[in-house]
């Protein structure tokens, strides 16, 4: 198991997108809405709730924009489309070994915020995840050079 999940961590590494400090707000915030997008469909799906579903109708129009942010800094559908795997995999790995009882309850919280979130609280709550400490790896570790 720990081999599998150190090949998952180098896989996704090696497909991290790579934000360069000269890089806007508004395209870190893309990244950061992707993976709480990509996260809350996969705990959605194993707890067999529609709260993903009825984010994604709420905040529709928020989405695409920040799908299409990452897509022009990907440098297309493809590599975006990795990425995103590369994302929903390694967030159905964290459930690894837990029984979905479990993860919906870790994932509670999660749940009920999207419930609640419009594209405004959507927007509002990416915003402090960028700048958040618990940011993942890839947010917080930026290159130093400009594409």
């Amino acid at each position: 198991m720990k081999k599998f999940a150190l090949a998952a961590a180098l896989l996704a590494s090696a497909i991290q997108p790579s934000f360069a400090a000269c890089d806007t707000q508004s395209a870190r915030e893309a990244e950061q809405a992707i993976r709480y997008v990509t996260d809350l469909m996969v705990v959605s799906s194993a707890c067999r709730d529609t709260t993903y579903a009825e984010f994604r109708l709420r905040n529709k129009d928020q989405i695409i924009s920040y799908q299409k942010a990452m897509i022009t800094h990907l440098h297309g559908n493809a590599a975006f489309d990795k990425w995103n795997t590369s994302l929903a995999n390694i967030a159905a790995q964290k459930q690894a070994g837990l029984t979905t009882t479990q993860v919906c309850q870790q994932q509670a919280t999660m749940l009920k915020q999207a419930s609640l979130q419009d594209p405004k609280a959507f927007r509002a709550y990416v915003a402090t995840q960028v700048t958040s400490p618990a940011a993942p790896a890839a947010v917080a570790a930026r290159s130093t050079k400009c594409r």
